[in-house]
């Protein structure tokens, strides 16, 4: 966890670890283990833009047309802030892609990603955000085989304009059979 400042925006990691003694499959979206670009608040309408820091992810997030007749675009990553914030303002679309990756014993997926005020409201106002994804996990070095499916999520807390908090939930150990 990264808290924000002039230079950057705040930035979060999740990482997945197989802690089992057999290789296993693991099948989720666009940035293995958690693919999210949205996380909003648990309480008001508030929602932040969340940017994946590795660029194989990032080519799957696109800003798209805003305005039919200048065909303009969001800017992803901002490369300074707005009005003094980090923000992310326009429209953006997510590729529909699934990755599989085999985890051996001991070995992790992680993804780190960029979190950004979303839209022109208030700057990272207080609260707690949330995003959920899904993943399946298949015994072995293939896709298909035996398989579980479950939905995790991870919760960023924001505090005084700072990172003060950031928890996996809904992560259970996952049973192949």
């Amino acid at each position: 966890m990264r808290d924000l400042t002039d230079d950057h925006p705040p930035r979060f990691s999740a990482t997945l670890t197989n802690v089992s003694d057999e290789p296993f499959t693991l099948t989720c979206g666009f940035a293995p283990p958690l693919s999210v670009t949205m996380m909003r608040a648990a309480k008001g309408d508030a929602e932040l833009f969340c940017y994946p820091v590795d660029g194989d992810a990032r080519q799957h997030v696109h800003g798209v047309e805003t305005d039919r007749t200048n065909a303009s675009t969001t800017s992803l990553p901002p490369e300074n802030r707005i009005d003094g914030c980090w923000r992310v303002t326009g429209s953006f679309a997510v590729n529909a892609i699934a990755f599989t990756r085999t985890l051996a014993p001991g070995e992790s997926a992680n993804v780190a990603y960029d979190a950004y005020t979303l839209g022109r409201d208030a700057c990272f106002p207080d609260g707690d955000y949330r995003a959920t994804t899904e993943a399946s996990a298949s015994a072995g070095e293939t896709a298909g085989a035996s398989s579980a499916t479950w939905t995790y999520g991870v919760t960023l807390s924001l505090r005084d304009g700072s990172v003060s908090g950031v928890t996996a939930s809904d992560v259970t150990a996952v049973t192949l059979t």
